[in-house]
């Protein structure tokens, strides 16, 4: 038996308060909610648990605050198999908050970053980058995090970038994963309107990395730096939250890569990890 893939994750952890209602509210309109639920979550939190599923040996570096929803963090983390040890417990800031409201086909939502995880960037080793064969990034690209790339790229170490609507472009030049919402992706500089292999296309060339944009209902495709895109369908479904989907779909992509996978069967395996996510209210399973 062949050692689990060890992963770096860096980014932020946070508690959500989701809401599911048939439609969102406007200015001083009440909506009842259907369903609702409080748990953890954040985009790299989320993630690192995905991976853990997915059969990998997972260190996140993130930030919580001293506080009861801090520890509920935690304790999630820590039954889903993910090493904290390089979570950083605020003292002076509290847990970061999610206030989530979900149509099923959207959502709005309302963020308090709570605690400074910089700070537990920071703190990273050349030893702790050393002993993991890839690193994921979530985040602004701030110093502290371009550093710990920086180190994961000078060490020979896999890399993948979530863009999350941001121009990551700083931290996302050379070989690596980037990872893209098709909407979000297409308020970037680079994007290419109504076309959204082009603008996967023309960054992969720009950053010389490969490019994985996901499409909502029409499933994702991958663009390398030599022009190649592949499409991948998804089953369609009817979604009830989509909160977490895009980090349970990363974590199948960066799986599927590190197990060696083609593109199309990384793709196949994000995508039916985000339908697991997308069919309840919650990004847990």
């Amino acid at each position: 038996m062949t050692d689990p893939k060890r992963v770096l994750v860096l980014g932020g952890t946070n508690f959500d308060f989701i809401v599911q209602a048939e439609k969102f509210p406007e200015e001083h309109e009440k909506v009842r909610g259907n369903e609702c639920a409080a748990l953890p979550g954040g985009s790299a939190a989320n993630t690192a648990l995905g991976l853990a599923r997915q059969g990998c040996a997972v260190r996140l570096v993130s930030a919580v605050g001293d506080d009861a929803l801090g520890r509920l963090c935690l304790d999630d983390l820590r039954a889903g198999g993910v090493d904290t040890g390089l979570i950083r417990v605020d003292t002076a800031m509290r847990t970061g908050l999610a206030i989530v409201i979900s149509s099923g086909t959207g959502k709005r939502m309302m963020t308090f970053a709570g605690a400074d995880r910089d700070l537990a960037f920071r703190t990273v080793t050349e030893a702790d980058v050393s002993a993991v064969d890839h690193v994921h990034v979530v985040g602004e690209p701030t110093p502290a995090l371009s550093r710990v790339v920086g180190l994961a790229r000078r060490l020979g170490r896999s890399v993948s970038v979530e863009w999350n609507g941001r121009d990551m472009s700083p931290l996302a030049q050379g070989p690596g994963l980037n990872l893209m919402n098709a909407d979000e992706a297409g308020h970037l500089p680079g994007a290419r309107t109504g076309d959204a292999a082009a603008t996967a296309r023309w960054y992969a060339q720009q950053l010389a990395g490969d490019v994985i944009l996901t499409l909502g209902a029409e499933g994702a495709l991958w663009a390398t730096a030599s022009g190649t895109v592949v499409h991948e369908p998804t089953t369609a479904v009817e979604p009830v939250d989509r909160t977490g989907g895009g980090d349970a779909f990363n974590a199948g992509v960066i799986a599927g890569r590190l197990f060696g996978e083609p593109p199309e069967a990384c793709l196949r395996r994000g995508l039916d990890a985000a339908l697991h996510v997308i069919t309840k209210i919650g990004a847990h399973p």
